[in-house]
């Protein structure tokens, strides 16, 4: 018993790790600079959450079961495409701060025609925009499918390794299949208190200074293409899967 519980206390802990890892961390933040409220980045988190679960565990299973064997080539193949992947959000990002300032701008500045003595004259008029028709739509298509997809990625790339290899450790198949629930657990516990404390964070500085969401938006995107562009090349050249595959699991 007590064994037990210290492997069920071990998957509670490291789930909590495993949501910080750095990659998870630069994801998430590229996703939750767009939520505006704080109850909306944790179900962010949630949904993210419950993503990464859903494909660890149909990882696992057959681990815990049948005592599959992952080849390396497909845990860096999957490692590298979580790096394709934050490039591709950071794009996402940048590209929808460019749209917002181009409505923004001819939102106020354009161009009105006006016919004085029967000639027609064209003006351009700047209007400010009004605050009070803004608003925030937080259940959108992609704001909910968009955390899942990213969490059913990053289940499936090589840093759950370590999941892998305690699974594989554990001969009691059904203190296994509790150990990869409670490891779910730790990981939503801990994705929710990161996308909770990063709205708050955005929610603060966007009543503090109007403006800075969309230089947090911006900055997240690039630091998410920066970072995906480093995991890109450090998986395919440095870890070998373009060159002589490696996997260490720890």
């Amino acid at each position: 018993m007590p064994i037990s519980i210290s492997v069920l206390a071990l998957g509670f802990l490291l789930g909590l790790r495993h949501a910080t890892d750095s990659d998870h961390v630069v994801t998430i933040t590229t996703i939750s600079t767009k939520e505006k409220s704080i109850k909306g980045s944790a179900l962010i988190g949630i949904l993210w959450g419950i993503g990464h679960s859903i494909t660890v565990t149909l990882i696992g299973i057959p681990i815990i079961f049948f005592s599959l064997k992952i080849p390396p080539k497909i845990l860096l193949t999957l490692e590298f495409s979580v790096g394709v992947m934050l490039v591709i959000l950071g794009i996402v990002n940048l590209y929808g701060i460019r749209s917002q300032i181009v409505k923004t701008i001819s939102n106020i500045i354009h161009k009105h025609n006006h016919s004085h003595l029967s000639q027609e004259h064209s003006h351009l008029h700047i209007h400010l925009p009004n605050k009070s028709n803004n608003k925030t739509h937080h259940l959108e298509l992609f704001p909910v499918i968009g955390p899942i997809f990213v969490g059913l990625m990053h289940g499936l790339a090589g840093s759950s390794a370590i999941v892998i290899l305690i699974l594989s450790t554990i001969n009691n198949r059904i203190l296994a299949a509790f150990y990869l629930v409670i490891f779910h657990v730790g990981v939503i516990m801990g994705m929710i208190i990161i996308t909770t404390l990063l709205g708050a964070s955005i929610k603060v500085a966007n009543q503090k200074i109007a403006f800075i969401n969309k230089y947090l938006v911006a900055g997240s995107g690039i630091l998410s293409i920066a970072f995906g562009l480093y995991i890109s090349y450090q998986i395919g050249f440095v870890d070998g899967l373009f060159t002589n595959p490696k996997w260490n699991f720890l």
